[in-house]
């Protein structure tokens, strides 16, 4: 039997992350409701994932580096497969709530390893591309999850959301552990207590803003998974199968955005197109905005618009996540564990800010987006071109 090809198994372990997330949130009002919890509470699964992805990267990546990518992803996509199971199998909320974060930490291992890979096989420009790439076909992943999620919420029970997220990290095993060597040669200085710490990547400009960027871009992506069922299940009265529509939606422009950020790449510079991207995600945000604030309230005037700012999200996550990885060949597997920890703890922030909101849940959304788009811009115009240019020599 033929070995998976390379593009599948990098694609199956980005797609954790969107798969661990997505799939389960059209169940999220109906865990509240089984479970007898408010919704900030249910929330917290969602919050529990995200922290946990963030901070088990600080590890992962050294883990990768000192004792190889191979080993590391299979790990963590056993632990992945394990907490998913145990969400899966319970009903109660305490145990949900720790097989989510210990999904999380499963994924954050799945996410180091495969942005280390791609940055050990494809150095310089050709890996932003092959990030792109990459990207697309998770997107294309993370489009159906939540139409799988919303159809097993309706009629088969949130726990089947959950059973389906375990199935797919056991098949994500498998296709790693036939379709994946080691793409790493661990070097001396390759230990979890390496020279030089993690200071090195802050004291570089090219690190520092990238992680920024795509920090502030995913703030976006995870606001609007946090309050969207709450906004248009509870709120507009949609069904969950008909709510699954949206996050497929915004993945679908997601897709769309990294296919056009390879396009973008083979023509121009980062920073130009990085700069293409953030005109989409003010476009996205200011129309949010405007649109929410006019006489017409309704699911098409919040929808479409993060359309739009997700499809400036396909831009800045492969520019930004391989922008970041590009300046350490070396140290690829560090750099994307503390990038990644950049990037979600940005986003774990966000979100805690929109859950604690006590505004109703559509108005802190678009505030939110408002914001956050608001602050792309001003990375992606101002500090990002300066960091390219200090790296130029």
């Amino acid at each position: 039997m033929r070995a998976p090809p390379m593009a599948l198994v990098l694609v199956l372990l980005l797609a954790t992350q969107t798969v661990g997330s997505d799939l389960y949130l059209p169940a999220l009002p109906q865990i509240a409701a089984d479970l007898g919890r408010a919704n900030g509470e249910v929330q917290w699964t969602l919050t529990a994932f995200v922290l946990t992805f963030g901070l088990a990267q600080l590890a992962a990546g050294p883990l990768a580096d000192r004792y190889g990518r191979r080993r590391t992803l299979l790990c963590g996509l056993g632990l992945y497969s394990v907490a998913a199971w145990g969400a899966a199998l319970t009903s109660d909320f305490g145990v949900l709530l720790v097989s989510r974060a210990l999904l999380g930490a499963g994924t954050a291992a799945c996410v180091v390893g495969a942005r280390a890979v791609i940055r050990d096989s494809y150095p310089g420009a050709s890996g932003l591309r092959v990030m792109a790439r990459t990207m697309t076909g998770m997107a294309a992943i993370g489009a159906c999850a939540p139409l799988l999620g919303g159809w097993a919420a309706q009629y088969l029970g949130w726990h089947a959301a959950n059973a389906a997220v375990a199935c797919f990290g056991m098949l994500a095993w498998l296709t790693v552990y036939r379709g994946l060597a080691d793409s790493h040669v661990r070097s001396a200085g390759s230990g979890v207590v390496a020279s030089g710490g993690f200071g090195d990547f802050l004291a570089t400009p090219q690190f520092v803003y990238s992680s920024l960027l795509a920090g502030l871009s995913y703030s976006g992506a995870l606001v609007f998974l946090v309050l969207s069922p709450f906004v248009f299940i509870s709120q507009f009265g949609m069904s969950r199968v008909a709510y699954g529509l949206l996050p497929a939606a915004c993945t679908l422009s997601f897709l769309c955005g990294t296919v056009l950020c390879r396009q973008a790449l083979r023509r121009w510079s980062v920073p130009h197109t990085v700069r293409i991207g953030a005109c989409l995600s003010l476009l996205g945000g200011a129309a949010q905005l405007a649109l929410w604030r006019s006489p017409w309230h309704s699911v098409w005037t919040l929808a479409i618009p993060q359309c739009v700012f997700m499809l400036g999200h396909g831009f800045h996550q492969p520019c930004g996540q391989g922008g970041a990885v590009a300046p350490f060949p070396s140290k690829a597997g560090r750099a994307a564990a503390l990038s990644g920890c950049i990037i979600t703890g940005l986003a774990f922030m966000a979100g805690q800010l929109a859950s604690a909101s006590t505004w109703p849940p559509a108005e802190t959304l678009v505030a939110c987006m408002a914001g956050l788009s608001a602050l792309i811009g001003v990375t992606a115009f101002g500090a990002i071109p300066r960091a390219y240019r200090l790296a130029t020599p």
